[in-house]
């Protein structure tokens, strides 16, 4: 089988293994703070579901914390599990719990675990019921298994080996479609304000009850006041009534931590009352993601106190650069973006040849 064909998991028997069976648990050691650490180059985990469980960078925890050498599985009191292949720091307070395997595993089998993990606590724990070393221990996953009923670690290797080769060249050919000629610096183009009123025409959120929707991980995007995962709450079955046109940028008008906001929204979804869609003739995937880093500089203007309206946001003023006869350069915006991203796309393929993101490393 060629490496880059991903192994059928329908194919495969699959049984329930008990967690504690397969890892050892523990707590971090140490009282690690977040906001009384340096920062430094060494991850710093917390609970979280973004950004791997890293919420900060640091020099070194406290006297007591200790740092781990990396293949172990993080899982936080919310039951979100991440797979770590690099030495961290871990906060304490019984936030997170630490899975170091029991036989020998390499990278590879701990992410497909992990992914296992994160598919059996999924909504099974929560403020009411948060992630004990206890409940962890006791929880069910699904793996796998080779005909004589014990984890086919064989195959899930070949599972995400199979995926990382995929997605490798899917960034490969991604950045032959862009032009990563020499693009004119921001600072050398002249900007002038314009009116969103002149720009986009606005449509409004359609759902205002999540009760209204039935939760599918094959469905489409719900999204909402959020400044997280590309405003992505959930994913939902599509129902006609609730649906807004993709190709949009989406404007947060409420929400802690999120109002002023803004993200583009290739794809239709279905969206709260908080969110205002913008449209434009000139939209596409590398302008609308300009516009929304500029206009997320205006999120410091509302408040709950102030919050963002469709009157407001009509009359919101934006910077963009302008063509010789100041229309909004949207020919520059596409291209300067599409610069960025193959700048981005190659420095990660850069460090991968020399780092690779997982290896065939074992852990006793």
């Amino acid at each position: 089988m060629p490496l880059t064909d991903v192994p059928s998991l329908d194919a495969k028997v699959w049984r329930p293994f008990v967690v504690g069976d397969l890892f050892e648990i523990f707590l971090p050691t140490g009282d690690t703070q977040a906001d009384k650490c340096e920062v430094g180059n060494i991850p710093l985990i917390s609970a979280g579901f973004n950004n791997n469980g890293v919420c900060k960078f640091i020099k070194c925890g406290d006297d007591k914390s200790k740092i781990y050498d990396g293949n172990i599985i993080s899982v936080d009191m919310f039951g979100k599990a991440f797979f770590h292949v690099y030495k961290f720091y871990s906060v304490s307070h019984g936030r997170i719990n630490l899975l170091k395997p029991l036989e020998k595993l390499n990278a590879h089998h701990l992410q497909f675990v992990s992914i296992s993990i994160n598919k059996s606590s999924r909504e099974k724990f929560s403020y009411n019921q948060m992630c004990s070393s206890k409940r962890i221990a006791l929880l069910p996953i699904f793996l796998p298994v080779t005909e004589d009923g014990s984890p086919d670690y064989e195959f899930m290797e070949n599972y995400i080996r199979a995926h990382e080769t995929k997605i490798l060249q899917r960034y490969r050919d991604y950045i032959h479609e862009l032009d990563a000629a020499q693009i004119q610096p921001l600072s050398e183009k002249t900007w002038r304000e314009f009116l969103m009123s002149d720009l986009f025409r606005f449509e409004s959120g359609k759902c205002n009850q999540a009760n209204q929707l039935t939760k599918s991980d094959k469905g489409i995007p719900y999204i909402g006041a959020t400044n997280r995962n590309n405003g992505v709450l959930d994913f939902v079955e599509p129902d006609e009534k609730f649906i807004s046109r993709g190709n949009a940028i989406a404007f947060v008008c409420d929400g802690e931590g999120s109002m002023g906001f803004s993200f583009y929204k290739a794809e239709d979804c279905i969206a709260t009352t908080n969110i205002i869609f913008g449209y434009a003739d000139f939209l596409n995937e590398y302008v609308g993601m300009f516009i929304t880093t500029v206009a997320d500089k205006v999120r410091g203007k509302y408040s709950y106190n102030y919050k963002r309206r469709l009157l407001r946001l009509r009359n919101e003023k934006i910077m963009l650069p302008v063509t010789d006869g100041g229309a909004p350069d949207f020919e520059f915006m596409e291209a300067f973006t599409r610069n960025k991203f193959a700048q981005t796309v190659r420095r990660y393929l850069d460090f991968v040849e020399i780092v690779p993101p997982t290896d065939n490393s074992t852990v006793d």
